[in-house]
């Protein structure tokens, strides 16, 4: 059957982690070595690695880990795995339902901007990239555009193998773990970013002001404005 390849993946809450983790446990042989017994391990899909750890805004994910290098972080894993994957979602999407998500789950009231964690978690992994070609970044506007096309590309890179009958299998995940259904309505609401109505200009100039531009064009997107 061939040895599957080994990865742990990564991304804020509500940025498609399951997502990704459903679509390529249904193609490939695949096998993830993430771990939710623990939220404040590195094994957890969310772990924040960034060294600012006053912001961590629920106690389940606090750490005192300081990791200047990427180095440092691996050496915490007791088995290494073949790539790291690191899911992103549109800031501005990601914001809104971040926010619904920490409100859902009674997370403790934050004195920061939630924007100021996307800056940290992703600015930490994109300054990990630069010390290794293991790291490997996915937006989830692709993944939801171009499912077949950004899982080849990642299986070509990553070394996947498709599992027995795969080719068989649709790429189309109605549902996955912690999240409603899939509608057409609500893929619409992430291509045609119709979440953006869902800020003024007030609240967009905000965002807009805090966003670290130079994560913001290393993860491929871009500042957006409201027109008139």
């Amino acid at each position: 059957m061939g040895e599957h390849r080994k990865l742990l993946h990564y991304g804020l809450q509500r940025s498609g982690t399951n997502f990704l983790e459903s679509l390529l446990k249904r193609k490939y042989r695949v096998r993830f070595l993430n771990s939710d017994k623990d939220r404040s391990s590195p094994l957890q899909k969310h772990f924040r690695l960034y060294d600012e750890k006053d912001i961590v805004p629920e106690p389940q994910y606090y750490n005192q880990l300081q990791l200047p290098d990427f180095a440092s972080f691996e050496r915490l894993l007791k088995v290494v795995p073949n790539f790291y994957i690191v899911v992103s979602k549109d800031p501005y999407s990601w914001l809104l339902s971040y926010d619904n998500w920490a409100k859902k789950c009674n997370w403790p009231a934050v004195s920061h901007h939630y924007i100021l964690e996307y800056n940290l978690f992703y600015g930490k992994w994109l300054k990990f990239s630069q010390q290794s070609d293991k790291i490997i970044f996915i937006r989830y506007f692709d993944l939801l555009q171009n499912t077949d096309e950004v899982l080849n590309c990642l299986a070509s890179k990553v070394g996947l193998k498709k599992r027995v009958l795969s080719s068989f299998m649709s790429s189309a995940i109605s549902q996955v773990p912690k999240s409603t259904r899939f509608s057409n309505a609500r893929l619409n609401f992430y291509l045609k970013e119709k979440y953006l109505k869902s800020y003024n200009k007030h609240e967009l100039q905000e965002v807009n002001d805090l966003l670290d531009p130079t994560v913001v064009s290393l993860l491929g997107y871009e500042k957006k404005t409201i027109a008139g």
